[in-house]
């Protein structure tokens, strides 16, 4: 589903430079031992700095690299992300010239990153830290939904990193967790001692440089580091003893750089209007504190979400208004049926207790077709209105607008809340609301004592408001510009991507859907979306058709082969039939060098015409531009989709594409 090669993360241009010179850094370096591990440098070398240590951080490069950039990064921070496709340019660009070294220092607002770092360096305990690192970057987006899971969800992506054993990588991340918690203080205070206060941050030779920089920042500060540090070796003599000179020379105290005081790191803060239709517990005459929970009934999640704002409830009175809006996540299926069982329980006034019996019975609702009518019954409502109230659109229009309104403020998963519009995500434990709402009362009381008229809705905007003041410049997500983004990006993508000889399934002109599907052959989460994608093709037939383009990962020794074996047999026609045939002998592909040769026979292909186009450079060229194209439009991992331009990342059931291409297909045309 992943890649991990830092170099593949360059521009369109830059690859294409890179392919001709045949350079391969990640793999250059690996060959050479030059990729160390988590714990492979000591401290207290002669080549180190006692100002920005190196110490026993995770490695990327040559020891003696004239340049050293150290980085402070958080796993869920967006501008990391970004940052760091730049150093990857930036390794690609300087080569042994460079090192790269990581430091952990995971934000209070992102509930994730602790996770993600001892993550990490779980699988750095099997020198697969690295390839960890880019694909927790590839799929922070996905944190917020594996919030209740994410341990399970970090084995998942560390098998496809390549540790040896998932088993003992999950036993690593539970019985050192302290040891990691460790690391990650050591870093933290590392960082706060060199003022760092925000992330990405950056030392290059100690010389400072603060945010996601575009390459040419780096370049700058690079390219006289590379002039300084050779002076330097030859005053020295020995490239090791270079770093700490520099650093030395060029690292400046927080105290002396002149910026304005950092702001207060809080979470990000987002209003959410009330409607008299929501479902509430409480009054917002009396609230101080008001939670807006996003959630979906069939959600095993949410149902611990369900429990803990029982128990927050119980604990804080009226002081704690909650308001319940629906976002019923499109593969589970019963989940918009529940949403509106509530709604039209709530016409009778019994929202909470079809609320509750939802969550009981959540086992059965893909297999009880009459269990939203007994569950009425059993609460005592009229069941004439109740079947009368489910069948009224105007109850389905207020869960879609729910869920609309969802998509607008940036709650894409369940379960979502908004704490005084601070942002929650996932099924947290109690503790975690306790200290966010305890601060809220606080500032409630503190406003209230300012303006004793304040109370009801005007005291809930103006904690909003407050909150928002206090959310850092470069945190803040204006969730509508996220919407125009990503239709911009998805009007680029259209742009850019071509069949430009791909195979294609259908008729790419006359299908109202076009499907491009960016693929590695040896990636496990391309096999398992092969279903989903046939599924698509059994739905939709004509109305539907998908380009298959090439995608092979760094890290899938056979991966590119396999492309080429795919396109080898699309030459006689069938490139479909090979394709589905590789996927189901994945896992024969490190052990059996002839296994295309015997899918090849198997499918009744002339063997000497595929083993003379297996040798043809036209199809490994096809798979180099394949790949450009995937890098132009935003593709690091695979597989990666865009339907008619809208990107779908990873492994999704066929619900995900269903809601995209019906969309497509109901869209008037323009």
């Amino acid at each position: 589903m992943f890649r991990t090669d830092s170099m593949r993360r360059v521009t369109k241009a830059s690859a294409v430079a890179l392919m001709a010179l045949g350079l391969a850094f990640g793999a250059d370096l690996i060959a050479h031992g030059e990729v160390q591990s988590a714990h492979a440098q000591k401290k207290g070398s002669a080549s180190d700095s006692s100002i920005v240590p190196v110490g026993d951080s995770p490695i990327k490069g040559k020891k003696d690299a004239l340049v050293t950039i150290v980085e402070f990064a958080d796993y869920q921070c967006p501008f990391c992300d970004r940052a760091n496709n730049t150093i990857g340019d930036v390794e690609a660009k300087y080569g042994k010239d460079v090192r790269v070294v990581f430091k952990h220092f995971p934000l209070p607002f992102h509930q994730q990153a602790d996770d993600a770092s001892r993550a990490a360096l779980a699988a750095g305990e099997q020198g697969k830290y690295w390839e960890m690192h880019d694909l927790l970057f590839m799929n922070f987006k996905e944190f917020k939904n594996h919030s209740g899971d994410f341990d399970a969800y970090a084995a998942e992506l560390a098998k496809e990193a390549g540790v040896k054993s998932v088993k003992k990588f999950s036993s690593d991340l539970s019985k050192n967790a302290q040891k990691y918690d460790a690391i990650i203080a050591r870093d933290k205070k590392l960082g706060g001692d060199l003022g760092v206060r925000g992330t990405p941050h950056f030392f290059i030779n100690g010389v400072r440089l603060s945010g996601a920089q575009p390459l040419q920042k780096f370049e700058s500060v690079i390219d006289a580091e590379l002039e300084a540090s050779r002076a330097e070796l030859k005053k020295l003599g020995k490239k090791k003893l270079v770093y700490a000179a520099r650093v030395k020379a060029n690292y400046a105290k927080p105290e002396e750089i002149k910026r304005a005081p950092p702001k207060a790191e809080v979470k990000p803060v987002t209003f959410i209007p009330v409607s008299k239709k929501d479902a509430t517990l409480g009054k917002a005459s009396k609230a101080l504190v008001t939670i807006v929970e996003f959630s979906d009934f069939q959600c095993p999640y949410c149902s611990r979400g369900a429990n803990t704002m029982t128990a927050i409830k119980a604990k804080y009175g009226d002081d704690v208004r909650i308001v319940f809006k629906h976002l019923p996540l499109p593969f589970h299926k019963q989940a918009e049926g529940a949403a509106v069982a509530a709604l039209a329980a709530g016409r009778q006034g019994k929202f909470w207790e079809m609320h509750d019996k939802l969550f009981e019975n959540q086992s059965k609702m893909s297999t009880d077709s009459e269990l939203f009518i007994r569950l009425a019954d059993e609460i005592g409502l009229k069941l004439t209105r109740f079947e009368k109230d489910l069948r009224d659109p105007k109850l389905l229009a207020q869960v879609k607008a729910d869920a609309a309104l969802a998509g607008e403020v940036g709650a894409r998963g369940t379960p979502n809340f908004f704490v005084n519009g601070i942002q929650i995500t996932g099924a947290r434990p109690e503790a975690a609301f306790v200290e966010v709402i305890d601060a809220q009362i606080k500032l409630a009381k503190k406003l209230k004592k300012k303006n004793k008229k304040l109370k009801g809705e005007k005291l809930y905007a103006a904690l909003v408001k407050e909150n928002e003041k206090s959310v850092p410049e470069e945190e803040r997500v204006d969730a509508k510009k996220v919407l125009e983004d990503e239709k911009a990006a998805a009007a680029n993508a259209r742009k850019v991507l071509a069949v430009a000889g791909s195979p294609v399934w259908g008729d790419a002109k006359k299908a109202k859907v076009v499907i491009y599907e960016f693929t590695d052959l040896q990636c496990p989460f391309c096999s398992r979306a092969k279903d989903t994608i046939d599924e698509v093709k059994k739905t939709y037939g004509a109305d539907v058709a998908i380009v298959s383009k090439s995608f092979p990962l760094a890290f899938h020794a056979q991966a590119e082969g396999a492309a080429i074996a795919a396109l080898a047999a699309g030459r006689q026609g069938k490139f479909w039939e090979m394709r589905a045939a590789i996927f189901e002998r994945q896992r024969d592909m490190k052990n059996n060098s002839e296994l295309f040769i015997e899918l090849a026979d198997g499918l009744g292909l002339d063997l000497d015409r595929f083993e003379k186009d297996l040798k043809d450079p036209t199809l490994l060229a096809q798979v180099k531009a394949e790949m450009a194209m995937g890098s132009e439009v935003g593709v690091r991992g695979t597989p990666n989709f865009f339907i008619n331009g809208v990107k779908v990342i990873g492994a999704q059931p066929f619900d995900a594409f269903k809601v995209i291409i019906d969309g497509a297909l109901e869209a008037p045309k323009k």
